[in-house]
């Protein structure tokens, strides 16, 4: 590792210490947050560097928890520690998981797999258009095969068919993906302004507005501004523009709507219902500034004050999530009673197809979770609240499952997607392998955060769904027309983004 590294990652260490004691944190608590920084910083080239799949999930991992957290805390001049049920242990569980992170990813790259990926690249312009057509029947098709009983008033149903739709639902947002890089390949004046671009950026950001999810309504969005980025490079100022905008319509109308529509009829009822009341609310959110206020503190009385505050953070908590993780921990010392192997082998119980086991578990363990924390009321058995895999660890098996379990799920969860993916890096070579970068980054930057340690292990079979829509879209391109030039596979960036 170079020596550059080294210095770079004990510079912002130190800095992160500093402004954790200058603004008032515990000395334990903040040696303690500087090791789980430490810890996950090293994760990164351990991973292979931060334009390798693993190296990105393990950095946005150490973001997500600690370092937005913990910048916006000194920012407005707080202790780290403030707004936390159980500063020390949430602390200590931070720091012994990202160590376990860091020799989880160390041990993954020591297992054997085969010498080439399961799952060829892409570099072909009809290729790209196949994958998109493929992720937008499969991913919307899927979305309402899975919701047909309950409109149809049948309520929540699962297994077969049905089991499937619902995975396959979980990929239409990347389709804007290879729409984009379809664009790309063309080497046209059209890249994002492309008829297909924006025709298949309206249906995901209409199409997550129906779903009530805050991730579902920005995730297009994020995803058309990073191939931009990796086109035009960082420092474009329309990227800049469209990025604020985006930051804006996140924070003032997606994440109140989505707080209040989601409790209040938006995912009851048969389709028009459903349709009148979101159509309500998303008015009523984005033009009413009290009606957003009066949400903002409804949400505050249910759950506490959050980690960043009541103030214009607050839509920005799960970029913060060792709060979310401090709420679990914090119960599981009140009430002392470790769940054990529950919450790990529901895992494996959501991964046997239905047809074997017709009575397993609908949902993950967030929903348990967030009952045993005090988050839902006992009558909720839907809702899934988010607290990551270290809080889930602690909540099972204290200390030492926090250690031990983190070095087994992320070897064995990183060493399943290196089986079929390798671990594809963004490259400036004409082959394309970008595109399975950024699935990986995309499918999991959010669930390898937030999901319960059971929905991640049953997320292990996500390559073989990416098989089939690889395996069908190589079925379907040939019936395309040839429509790239012989310059197709220029498919790379202008700049080169260093690790």
């Amino acid at each position: 590792m170079r020596r550059a590294i080294h210095l770079q990652i004990l510079i912002i260490c130190a800095i992160y210490l500093v402004a954790q004691l200058a603004t008032g944190t515990s000395i334990v608590v903040a040696l303690l947050f500087s090791l789980a920084i430490l810890f996950g910083l090293y994760s990164i080239p351990a991973a292979g560097g931060l334009l390798t799949a693993f190296g990105a999930l393990n950095a946005i991992l150490i973001t997500k928890f600690l370092l937005i957290g913990i910048l916006l805390k000194t920012l407005l001049l707080e202790p780290a520690d403030k707004n936390l049920l159980a500063p020390e242990s949430t602390a200590a569980v931070m720091a012994i998981g990202f160590l376990g992170l860091l020799i989880g990813t160390l041990l993954q790259r020591r297992l054997p797999t085969p010498r080439a990926s399961l799952i060829s690249d892409v570099s072909q312009a009809r290729m790209y258009l196949a994958l998109t057509i493929v992720f937008l029947v499969f991913g919307y098709g899927g979305y309402l095969i899975g919701l047909g009983p309950e409109l149809a008033g049948e309520g929540l149903q699962t297994g077969g068919i049905l089991g499937i739709a619902r995975a396959l639902a979980g990929f239409k947002n990347f389709a804007i993906v290879p729409a984009l890089y379809f664009a790309w390949a063309r080497q046209g004046q059209r890249f994002m302004t492309h008829r297909l671009v924006l025709a298949v950026l309206l249906a995901g950001l209409i199409a997550g507005i129906f779903t009530t999810s805050k991730l579902e309504a920005i995730e297009p969005l994020a995803l058309y501004l990073l191939v931009g980025v990796l086109r035009f490079g960082i420092r474009d100022k329309r990227l800049w523009a469209l990025a604020g905008a985006g930051v804006f319509y996140y924070a003032v109308i997606i994440y109140p709507y989505s707080q209040y529509v989601r409790f209040n009829g938006g995912r009851q009822g048969s389709l028009s219902e459903r349709i009148n009341v979101i159509r309500e609310v998303f008015w009523l959110v984005a033009t009413n500034s009290e009606f957003r206020q009066a949400i903002s503190r409804d949400a505050g009385e249910k759950h506490g004050e959050p980690y960043l505050g009541d103030g214009i953070l607050k839509p920005f908590s799960r970029l913060a999530m060792v709060g979310e993780a401090d709420r679990l921990i914090s119960a599981t010392n009140q009430q002392q009673a470790w769940t054990g192997w529950e919450t790990i082998t529901w895992g494996f119980k959501l991964a046997v197809p239905s047809f074997l086991y017709p009575n397993k578990p609908i949902w993950g363990t967030g929903n348990y979770l967030g009952r045993y924390a005090g988050d839902l009321g006992s009558n909720d058995t839907q809702t899934q609240v988010s607290y990551g895999v270290m809080a889930n660890l602690y909540n099972a098996f204290s200390y030492p499952g926090v250690f031990l379990g983190s070095i087994a799920f992320f070897a064995s969860f990183y060493y399943v997607l290196r089986f079929f993916f390798k671990n594809p890096r963004w490259t400036a070579s004409p082959t394309g392998a970008t595109i399975w970068f950024l699935l990986l980054v995309a499918l999991f930057q959010h669930s390898l955060v937030e999901e319960s340690i059971a929905g991640l292990i049953a997320s292990m079979s996500i390559p073989l769904v990416v098989q089939a829509i690889y395996a069908s879209a190589r079925l379907l391109s040939p019936y395309l027309p040839m429509i790239a030039g012989p310059h197709e596979v220029r498919c790379v960036p202008r700049v080169q983004l260093e690790t």
